[in-house]
């Protein structure tokens, strides 16, 4: 079995309390494949199917790290967005920051 990179979006705030308190819950990390196929498939029904790469800035249409170089060096990643193509071809960017690696 090959190495699996676990990229860990950062929390998201999903309710504020009447007493102003922010609740946040952590998203599904991307659990990748040194070739860039994401793995449990079985909760991601094909999309996303692999990682491309990552942006720095997700309103910019440009890779700022491939995949190929973030897997020599996964932390790199930390702070950017992931970009990843599904089964039917179409790309997307996920819009919550890669928090942590492991």
């Amino acid at each position: 079995m090959g190495r699996v990179i676990t990229l860990q979006p950062a929390p998201i705030v999903d309710h504020i309390t009447p007493d102003g308190i922010e609740l946040t819950k952590l998203p599904y990390p991307f659990h990748v494949d040194t070739d860039g196929s994401i793995g449990r498939q079985d909760f991601w029904n094909g999309y996303p199917l692999r990682v491309i790469g990552f942006v720095a800035d997700p309103n910019r249409m440009q890779i700022d790290l491939y995949w190929e170089e973030a897997v020599k060096d996964p932390q790199r990643a930390v702070g950017m967005y992931v970009v990843a193509v599904g089964a039917d071809g179409t790309y997307s960017t996920y819009v919550v920051a890669i928090a942590s690696v492991r």
